[in-house]
């Protein structure tokens, strides 16, 4: 009897795996059309009262908690960097975002640390110190529903405002997408969570 209940899980376990792995090749749909319209938001560039604003998903330059920008961050600050010095002269307002969940104080710290590691990274890229400024804003300017996990993904965002510039002088309507443009790490997605339980350990 255990024999028959081992194999019969065996097998469960199997078809699961064949399943998942079916959902993310690149014939699947469903996965991956909600993985790409999902890099197509990654950055979004508006035009506010205070100028060009530039958003970045959350997953671009963090990971969840951390305010440590990540390599796919890095690649999106450096492309940041690249229009700041060559488009404008316009200073720049980093402003981090965060959630709900969580202690108010703890999200608070988490959205400065985050805009402050922003600022410095384009300091680092040869943007003047006194052009940018950064401040966390916490939870208190949600731009969706904190009660949904898309709104809550949605508040969870970086804004890089340039002050008083246009969208258009900056890089026009597609500059969300060229900003984002293979930045596609920044998702987790089932073969990542099968290389990391799988795939060969870190020493």
């Amino acid at each position: 009897m255990r024999v028959v209940k081992n194999t019969l899980q065996w097998t469960l376990t199997s078809v699961s795996v064949l399943f998942l792995l079916a959902c993310q090749s690149p014939g699947g749909t469903g996965a991956s059309a909600e993985t790409d319209a999902a890099k197509r938001g990654a950055v979004k560039v508006t035009q506010t009262a205070r100028g060009a604003q530039i958003t970045s998903d959350e997953r671009i330059l963090f990971d969840t908690g951390k305010y440590e920008v990540k390599p796919d961050g890095a690649i999106f600050l450096d492309r940041v960097a690249a229009i700041l010095k060559s488009k404008t002269k316009a200073n720049v307002a980093i402003e981090g975002h965060t959630d709900n969940v969580g202690p108010a104080p703890a999200n608070q710290l988490l959205s400065e640390r985050r805009a402050n590691e922003v600022r410095q990274g384009l300091i680092t890229r040869g943007i003047v110190a006194g052009r940018v400024t950064a401040a966390g804003l916490g939870m208190t300017k949600p731009v969706a529903d904190n009660a949904t996990p898309d709104g809550r993904q949605a508040n969870r965002r970086t804004d890089i405002l340039v002050l008083g510039e246009t969208v258009e002088n900056i890089g026009g309507a597609s500059l969300g997408e060229r900003l984002s443009a293979g930045i596609d790490k920044f998702l987790s997605n089932v073969g990542g969570f099968f290389n990391n339980v799988f795939g060969p350990k870190k020493e």
